[in-house]
This record gives C-alpha cells, structure tokens and sequence, in this order.
C-alpha cells in the first residue's frame, strides 16, 4: 500500500460539509489488487508468452455491512483492434467466451486487495452472458484471434457500473443498448430495460423496452457508464457522452449528456407513477474527450460523478432540474416547442429560453489524478464510512492494437497479443474528514 498526500476535498457531500478549507491535504492509499495466480490467467499468447489477466475494473460497490470488502464489476473484456497486411481493420476478442463479472474484493492489511469470488453473469438456463456486441443499434462487428466474424449476442452485456437496489439484487448497466439489468446476487441476470425499438426477438433474458428510444442514438461505446440506487426510489443511470443527435459531429460538440432516472415503485409495485424520467447533465462543450465514468448515491436524488477529461470529482442534485421525458419526443429528443434542433444541438442559451434546468454540479475533489496518475481513467467511485473509494479500467492490461506474428504458426492464431505493461487493478482509497 502507498500513501501520499493529496489537495483537499473543496464541498458539500450529501449535504454535510466536508472541510472548511481547500487548501488542506488528505491522506490517499493504494491497493495493488493480486492478480498474478494462474486462476486470474484469461489467455496466455503463443509467440511472445504476454498473459491477460483478470481486470477491467468498472464499478464498485461497498459490500452491506463492511469498511473493507467491495462488489467490483468487469466489463466485456479486452478487444483490440487488428489491422492485417493489407490494410483491413478488425475488432479482435481475445477471449470471446469471457463475459462480465462480479467480483467481491477486499483490502488487506498488508496493503494489498485479494479477489475472493468471481461471480460471471448467467442467463435464465445458467449460461454465460457474453461481451459480444449486440445487434440493435449497430455496434462493433466482432472477431476471434483467427479473423474468423464471432456470433452476435442478443443478451451481452458491456458492463459498466453496479449498485444494489432496495430488494437486494444488483443493479447494472451497460453501454451496448445501452441497457439496465437487474441480477440476482448469484449472478443470474433477471430482467433488462433497453430503449424502445431495440429488441430483436432473439433474446432469452427477459427484456422490456421500455427506455426512450433515443437512448439508442449513443456513440458506439458510450452508453450507460454509471448506476446507482438512490433513497428516493430511483435508480439513476448515466451516459458518458451526449447521444449522436443527430450526428457523431454534434455530439463532439456538445455538452449536453442524460441522466436517466428509473422509478422502482413504477417498475416493482405498478405505481401509475411515470417510470422514466431524464435530466440534463452538463459537460464541457466542445470537449469530445471529457466524459463521465460512474455514479455513487450520497442521498436522495444526489450522486457523485468522475468526469474524466476535466480531472474533477462532482456531486450532482436533481432537485429542481427539469425532468426532459415532459418536454421532448422520447424517439426524435427534439423539444416538443421547437422540433428544429434535437436537445444535443441546444446551446445554454437555447435551454434556458426553453425553461430546461439542468442539475447541479458541485466540486467534491479537484483532481483525481493527484491520487494516482492511472485515475485519468477512473471508472469506479463510492463511499464507505467516511472514506471514498475509487477504482480504474486498465483494459485488461491489453494495448489497444495487436500486431501480426512474425512466423504465424500453421493453426493460428493470426492476431499476437500486446500489452500495456505492468498495469494490473488498483483501489485508491481516501479518508473523508
């Protein structure tokens, strides 16, 4: 474990101010989480011995009742991009039969963090729910090491945040549809909620379209990058960049991201309350790389967001914020008083003259690389006690691109696996005052 010393926290959390000065430092720690068994090892390449390990590291969750053990999820595991001698481009799975876990996590007192259950997500009949790309709408047309098209997945799942909702289950979302699925805690996936007009019919998963349609407008790999339950009956869901409404340009462009607000008296218990509602969530515009990562509930209707690109740690209130399902067509998202522009393509200007109030943002930590350069990355955040907790995608410690083998062996594989270098999981840990 390493510790250092870290600029202050500079806000409110959950309403209760956490110190009375900027200027002071915070104590951050390290956990360098064990992976270097061989039950950790995914893929072993033939040519040059580079192992994938278990990582991927894209939510975290307290465990109910203890300071020191946390619910991680992965997500579809590493997929570089291959590019053969004459020039064709590929998206390469390297372990294809791999899908997304939940993994249980817990701190050591040696400084380390040990994985103790790895729990995949199942099916109804008990299989895998891959990482394979889902159809509807069109997403990355995968391949194996051998350049041989895989199957698509109508139940995949590209896991990107978990929380627990008020019956115990969990509760995670994805990027592909972008969907959310309710999972038992065996790891049973029992339900999903994907944007109408996305089911294929070749689903075994019971799935319900009941999100807006034009949830499905988001960047390929840009869904739902966070999800939390919240004490006021929601669960909120993120997209972690404004939708390509109505093109990829417009969103570069743009800084105006959803939130999605699920209620669970609607959906559990047939309240004729809405089930849908969505808020306004600005970043940066024009700022194509800064995006949000997670979502952790501090209290009804408020919730931390990481946004990466802008280094800052916010806690967000939907308290007064406009909910957008009243005021624009769930399938176009133009604003129902002005079908010219779509709500991506409203300036600040434009949504005040449409009285569109979006949520609050507050600082919580000005930078969260001053904990660790490897958290320009963060993709997981919550709060346990009085200390914050975060966690970073290494991408499976895979390089984005893979190389073409010297001497391909006569069986393949074709593909030769690259890595990052030494860049296993970690959680960051820092006490609240």
């Amino acid at each position: 474990m390493k510790t250092k010393l870290i600029p202050g926290f500079s806000a409110v959390l959950g309403g209760a101010l956490l110190i009375q000065s900027a200027a002071s430092s915070v104590s951050a720690a390290t956990y360098d989480v064990n992976v270097q068994g061989p039950q950790f090892t995914l893929y072993s390449d033939p040519y040059n011995g580079n192992e994938i390990k278990v990582g991927g590291f894209s939510g975290i969750y307290p465990v109910p009742f203890s300071r020191d053990t946390f619910y991680v999820v992965t997500d579809r595991g590493p997929a570089p991009d291959f590019v053969d001698a004459t020039g064709k481009a590929f998206k390469c799975w390297v372990t294809p039969e791999f899908g997304p876990h939940i993994l249980t996590v817990r701190l050591q007192r040696n400084g380390t963090a040990r994985i103790v259950d790895a729990e995949p997500l199942k099916g109804p009949g008990g299989q895998i729910i891959t990482g394979l790309p889902t159809t509807i709408p069109a997403t990355d047309v995968p391949f194996d090491f051998n350049l041989n098209q895989l199957p698509f997945d109508e139940d995949s799942i590209d896991a990107e945040g978990i929380t627990i909702g008020p019956l115990g289950n969990f509760w995670v979302c994805e990027e592909y549809k972008p969907s959310v699925a309710c999972v038992a805690r065996n790891g049973r996936v029992l339900f999903r909620l994907v944007p109408a007009g996305t089911l294929t019919g070749a689903e075994q998963v019971p799935t319900f379209d009941v999100l807006p349609a034009v949830l499905s407008k988001r960047r390929n790999n840009r869904g739902f990058e966070g999800i939390a339950y919240s004490a006021d009956g929601f669960v909120y869901a993120i997209v972690q960049r404004p939708l390509n409404n109505p093109s990829r340009a417009v969103a570069d462009a743009n800084g105006n991201a959803r939130l999605v607000a699920i209620n669970l008296r609607a959906l559990l218990h047939c309240s004729p309350e809405p089930l849908v509602r969505q808020y306004l969530y600005q970043m940066p515009p024009a700022s194509s790389s800064v995006t949000v990562s997670d979502l952790f509930s501090t209290g009804p209707g408020r919730l931390l967001v990481p946004e990466r690109g802008t280094d800052k740690l916010f806690e967000i209130s939907v308290a007064g914020a406009t909910d957008l399902t009243a005021v624009e067509d769930p399938v176009t998202g133009k604003p129902l008083s002005d079908s010219t522009k779509t709500l991506e393509q409203l300036t600040p200007a434009g949504l005040a003259a449409l009285g569109v109030v979006p949520v609050t943002k507050t600082v919580v930590l000005d930078s969260m690389i001053a904990i660790d350069p490897l958290l320009e990355k963060v993709e997981g955040v919550c709060v346990v006690g009085r200390t914050l907790v975060l966690t970073y995608d290494n991408d499976f410690n895979v390089g984005e691109a893979a190389s073409i083998p010297t001497n391909p062996l006569p069986n393949g594989p074709l593909v030769q696996l690259e890595l990052l270098g030494a860049n296993y999981p970690k959680i960051f840990t820092v006490p609240l005052p």
